[in-house]
């Protein structure tokens, strides 16, 4: 696997792995500012910038308690020459327990598209995502 393949997939991981155990500051230093997206929780439609997110932390703080985070068949394609925009789709899985202990497995379909300042910098920023929910 490439450097530059790595690196991307790297910050896509440690993305994720703030908002499951709702770390603001990391997820905050991993997304642009001017972040869009279009998910379930904004009732489908596009949402600009970090307040509408910023909402859902305090209430997941520390509840990644036994989550298990697996993205399936990850594809990475960069969309510039240089490798300073990347394409990342998906499928997420995370598992958990319920309230009453049952195992339980969702998946969710994502596609998130990451920019850099250089071909040299690690510095990836999450400037746009979409998520699909439910069985594919």
């Amino acid at each position: 696997m490439s450097a530059d393949l790595q690196s991307v997939l790297t910050a896509n991981k440690n993305l994720l792995e703030a908002a499951v155990s709702g770390d603001w500051a990391t997820y905050a230093t991993l997304v642009s500012p001017e972040l869009t997206c279009f998910e379930a929780e904004a009732g489908c439609h596009l949402v600009h910038g970090l307040e509408f997110h910023k909402f859902y932390f305090p209430a997941s703080a520390n509840k990644s308690h036994g989550k298990v985070t697996t993205l399936v068949n990850p594809e990475v394609r960069f969309l510039s020459a240089d490798k300073t925009a990347a394409l990342v789709a998906y499928v997420r899985l995370t598992q958990f327990k319920d309230a009453a202990g049952k195992p339980v497995t969702s998946e969710i379909s994502e596609t998130r598209i990451w920019s850099r300042s250089s071909a040299t910098s690690n510095d990836w920023k999450n400037v746009h995502f979409q998520r699909g929910s439910g069985k594919l």
